[in-house]
C-alpha cells in the first residue's frame, strides 16, 4: 500500500502552505482571539474565493468534488497555522446533506455552501455537554407545516458568522431529529457569546419559539441518531487532522528552540532529558498524523469507519495535548509567557480535544461497538 500522498494532495498541501504563511500568521490569531471578527470574515473570504469550503461538496452541486482524504491534507495544514476559520463546520454539515439530505434539499442548500452564501454550524450540545442524542432537550412542536423550537444549544462554534444551525431536536413524539435552522437575524433566536479557551467565536444559541417548515428537517428517529452518530466521527476525524498539523508544528518549533537555545556552553538540544522528550513528541506526532490520515481515507460516499475514526480522536486528544505540555518544559520559562506563540497552539489543543466527543465518549462508544 502507498502511504504517500497523491498528486493533488501534494498540489492541495504546497498551496496550502504558501497561502497560509502569510495569511493566517500570528498576528491574525492574536487578532481573532481578542474578538476581531473583521480579520476572521477577510481571511474567510479568501478562503471561500480558493473554494476550500466547497473542496468535498460534489461536482453537481457546485463543488470539486474531491475525497474526504484529501480535506484530511487541508485541514492539517490549517491545523499548524491554528487558521480561525469554520472549515470544519461547514465541510461535515456538507457531508451529511450529501448523504442524509432530500434530494430538493441537496440541490437548494449544497451550491449555496459552496458559493459561500449559506455557512451551517453544528449545534448538538447542551446544558449536559454530551454530543450523544439521548441528552437531546431542545423541544419542537408541530404547527401546521411548520414546527415551533424551544430550547438552548451550548459551545456552537463560529455560530455568529453561520446563517444556519444543523441542530438536534426532540419531536412532539418523543423522537430526536436533525434539522437545519435559520440563525442569521433570525426571529426568535438569541446568541451569547463564550469567553471560550479556543480563540475563536464560541456562543451558546437559545431558540424561543423559533418556526422553521418541517421541510427542514434531514433526518429523523434512528436515521437522526445514526446521522449524528456520522457527523461526530466526521468532525472527530477533521479535528484530528488538525491536531496531527498542530502537533507537527510545535514539535518542528520546539526542535529548532532545542537547536539554538544554549545551557551551559552548549544548545539544550544535547542533554539527554531534552532529547527523550523530543523522541516522545516525534513518535506521537507520527501516530496522530497515520491515524487521522487512515480515517480520513476510510470515509467514502458509501460510509465510514467508526473504529478508525474513533482510535484516531482518542489518540489524537490525548497525545497532541500532552504533547503540547512536553513542549512547554523544553522552552522552559519563556514558553509560559504570553508574548510566545506556543500558548495559542495549547490553548487550540485543549479546546479541540473536546470538540466532536473527548477520547472518553469515544472510548465508551467504541467499548460499545466491539462488545465490550
Amino acid at each position: 500500500m502507498d502511504f504517500g500522498l497523491t498528486e493533488t494532495q501534494e498540489l492541495i498541501r504546497r498551496s496550502a502552505r504558501e497561502f497560509l504563511k502569510d495569511e493566517s500568521n500570528s498576528e491574525t490569531i492574536r487578532s481573532v482571539a481578542s474578538g476581531n471578527h473583521d480579520a476572521l470574515e477577510k481571511l474567510w473570504k479568501r478562503m471561500l474565493e480558493l473554494g476550500w469550503p466547497a473542496l468535498i461538496i460534489p461536482e453537481e452541486f457546485g463543488g470539486a468534488g474531491f475525497s474526504f482524504s484529501d480535506l484530511a491534507v487541508l485541514l492539517e495544514e490549517l491545523g499548524a497555522t491554528l487558521a480561525p476559520v469554520p472549515i470544519v463546520e461547514s465541510a461535515i454539515t456538507s457531508w451529511i446533506i450529501e448523504r442524509y439530505g432530500s434530494e430538493s434539499m441537496k440541490s437548494e442548500i449544497l451550491p449555496q455552501i459552496s458559493s459561500g452564501d449559506i455557512l451551517l454550524t453544528p449545534s448538538i450540545v447542551e446544558r449536559s455537554g454530551s454530543w450523544d442524542t439521548s441528552s437531546t432537550t431542545v423541544a419542537a412542536t408541530k404547527s401546521g407545516t411548520n414546527l415551533v423550537i424551544t430550547g438552548e444549544k451550548r459551545f456552537v462554534a463560529f455560530a455568529q458568522q453561520a446563517t444556519h444551525a444543523l441542530a438536534t431536536i426532540r419531536l412532539d413524539d418523543g423522537q430526536p431529529a436533525l434539522i437545519t435552522i435559520p440563525i442569521w437575524k433570525a426571529t426568535g433566536v438569541h446568541q451569547t457569546p463564550m469567553d471560550h479557551v479556543a480563540g475563536v467565536p464560541v456562543s451558546s444559541i437559545t431558540f424561543n419559539e423559533v418556526v422553521v417548515p418541517e421541510a427542514n428537517i434531514i433526518a429523523t428517529g434512528n436515521t437522526a441518531i445514526k446521522a449524528v452518530e456520522e457527523l461526530i466521527s466526521a468532525g472527530g476525524v477533521a479535528r484530528a487532522a488538525q491536531l496531527a498539523g498542530l502537533g507537527r508544528a510545535v514539535l518542528d518549533t520546539t526542535v529548532s528552540y532545542a537547536a539554538n537555545r544554549e545551557q551551559f556552553g552548549q544548545p539544550i538540544g544535547s542533554f539527554q532529558a531534552v532529547q527523550h522528550h523530543l523522541a516522545e513528541m516525534a513518535i506521537a506526532s507520527k501516530q496522530v498524523n497515520h491515524l487521522a490520515h487512515s480515517a480520513a481515507y476510510s470515509f467514502s460516499r458509501d460510509g465510514y469507519s467508526y473504529e478508525r475514526a474513533a482510535q484516531a480522536k482518542i489518540a489524537a486528544s490525548e497525545k497532541i495535548s500532552a504533547l503540547c505540555w512536553t513542549a512547554h518544559q523544553c522552552h522552559g520559562a519563556i514558553g509560559f509567557t504570553w508574548e510566545h506563540d506556543l500558548h495559542l497552539y495549547t490553548r487550540r489543543a485543549l479546546a479541540w480535544k473536546t470538540d466532536y466527543g473527548d477520547a472518553n465518549f469515544h472510548k465508551s462508544n467504541l467499548a460499545d461497538a466491539m462488545g465490550l
